[in-house]
């Protein structure tokens, strides 16, 4: 009795389901009839491409010629200090170890708490 009961209750679902799926798959085709879909030529996504190109071309001339130009006032302060007030230089040294070693016992303290 159980057995009948159950294949029932399996064909009321299985109607049910095909139901469903009919009325979903009627409601995606109006969908579909209404909003038309539009794929854009080849020659748009070329352009897009070669727009891009040019965009990161520029943003790479940029950020090069930035770093450049802050290297090079690094590098001649570095020098400077070096070689007409030395105990500057080898104080910014010893203050640069310091700095490091304090940033990198702090992250490891961090990452260690974390976990």
């Amino acid at each position: 009795m159980d057995k009948q009961k159950e294949g029932m209750e399996n064909d009321y679902i299985d109607e049910s389901l095909l139901t469903i799926i009919k009325e979903i798959e009627g409601g995606l085709e109006s969908v579909e009839q209404h909003a038309p879909v539009y794929t854009p030529n080849f020659e748009w996504f070329e352009n897009m491409v070669a727009e891009k190109k040019k965009q990161l071309r520029k943003k790479l001339i940029f950020d090069v010629s930035i770093f450049s130009i802050v290297a090079l006032l690094v590098l001649s302060t570095v020098l400077f200090t070096l070689y007409n007030i030395p105990t500057i230089f080898f104080a910014l040294q010893g203050l640069a170890v310091i700095f490091l070693i304090g940033y990198f016992s702090l992250r490891l303290i961090k990452q260690v708490k974390e976990t």
